[in-house]
């Protein structure tokens, strides 16, 4: 669609123009998020470096895995050319679960509460995505079926596959709509349950129902089938399980086990008895010194 941009002069890949657009976007909203609930925002920002290369590396390796054969990669590794992993390509649910196994480990090293920052950082995952799929849509890549509707797209020199001067359906802006949805979702959530562990089971709940649907808009069977759904789609019905079963039980233990938040009227009521006290003395007398 439009896999360049000129800006003063210079080419630059709307892919990766998106994509650092969508990075600057999560850690902004996570920075204040942070401040607002009262968490340290240097540590959004490490963890911002730990998703960045764990979630760049993790989609990498699985668009390999489910791209190439298990003989492919080792024969590419033997005879020294490494030719599969020349090739480009990145499957978001590989980058989501390997950056979230980094924070995971980051927050437990430094004993940070992972119900606390993880529900600051979810709602940008989605917003993150979203922008991220519009890039792929501008460079022809997770492109859609072959369809001739009002809403299809004609690609003329795209660089991410897509196929050449025919209709294709524009699922990734399909998908980048469904995860603004969700984004709004968690969002009006976490302002209750600013910090709820809860936020990750929804965000799993809702994303693996709207990617297992959109596997049927894509065209792009590459990355995999097996009994008829994509490797995708049999992640996805695995992160739905995690995600009510998870949601379900921390609800529970939530309801069972409230925080303690500090009543801030009683807290000024103390805090002027104390005050009372303090200031009125009794003379030896008996009468009150004011």
């Amino acid at each position: 669609m439009l896999p360049y941009l000129n800006l003063f002069g210079l080419k630059i890949p709307s892919y990766g123009l998106m994509m650092a657009l969508a990075f600057v976007a999560a850690i902004l909203l996570c920075y204040f998020r942070a401040k607002k609930a009262g968490l340290d925002p240097d540590k959004i920002l490490n963890l911002a470096i730990i998703a960045i290369l764990a979630g760049m590396a993790g989609a990498y390796l699985l668009y390999i895995f489910v791209t190439y054969s298990f003989s492919d990669i080792i024969g590419c590794i033997k005879d020294g050319s490494f030719s599969v992993f020349k090739s480009g390509g990145l499957v978001f649910y590989g980058g989501f679960i390997l950056a979230a196994a980094c924070c995971i480990w980051y927050l437990k090293a430094k004993k940070l509460s992972i119900s606390d920052y993880a529900s600051v950082i979810i709602p940008s995952i989605p917003l993150a995505h979203a922008i991220g799929r519009v890039g792929c849509f501008l460079a022809g890549c997770c492109y859609g079926r072959v369809c001739d509707t009002a809403l299809s797209v004609i690609y003329t020199n795209p660089i991410g596959g897509a196929p050449v001067g025919v209709p294709v359906f524009p699922v990734q802006l399909l998908e980048a709509a469904l995860n603004l949805i969700i984004f709004a979702i968690l969002l009006i959530y976490t302002r209750k349950k600013m910090k709820s562990a809860s936020s990750i089971f929804l965000y799993l709940f809702c994303y693996s129902i709207v990617r297992f649907t959109i596997e049927y808009f894509r065209a792009d069977e590459i990355r995999g089938i097996f009994l008829g759904l994509s490797t995708s789609q049999w992640i996805s019905i695995g992160l739905f399980v995690i995600g009510i079963v998870g949601f379900i039980l921390v609800r529970r233990h939530e309801r069972l086990h409230p925080r303690q938040v500090p009543d801030e009227s009683n807290a000024e009521n103390d805090t002027a008895e104390v005050t009372e006290n303090t200031d009125t003395e009794t003379k030896p007398d008996g009468e009150e010194a004011y």
